[in-house]
């Protein structure tokens, strides 16, 4: 199975997916903001990212516009919006900025983790 960097400011929603993703046989790697969620990146080379948008210190979008700017794109793992903004601006916003896909909160664990497979045999 993969690495995965999950960005989430929320402690309980954060160490759940982690659960559930180490469960089914994924490396997790834990970031509290965006700030930190770049610190991890650099760190563990991810292979898939899933990532908050509001969060302290560096939301989702700034996290992936500072992501773009410190690496190449062939760098940078798909990366996944997983928010409660589910305004139609902030999803076409996100796909624009390169996420691969925006799955809004309160999702579904079987549909995130077939999304997430997907996405890691890509």
């Amino acid at each position: 199975m993969g690495k995965i960097l999950i960005i989430e400011d929320d402690k309980l929603l954060r160490e759940t997916l982690a659960e559930i993703l180490e469960f089914t046989g994924h490396n997790v790697v834990e970031a509290g903001n965006g700030k930190e969620g770049i610190i991890k990146f650099n760190e563990s080379a991810p292979e898939l990212i899933i990532c908050d948008i509001n969060m302290p210190f560096m939301d989702g979008f700034d996290m992936l516009k500072n992501l773009h700017k410190l690496h190449k794109e062939d760098e940078i793992p798909p990366f996944i919006f997983l928010s409660a903004k589910t305004e139609e601006k902030n999803i076409r916003r996100g796909l624009n900025m390169g996420a691969v896909d925006f799955v809004t909160k309160p999702y579904s664990a079987p549909e995130l983790l077939k999304l997430i497979d997907s996405r890691l045999k890509e």
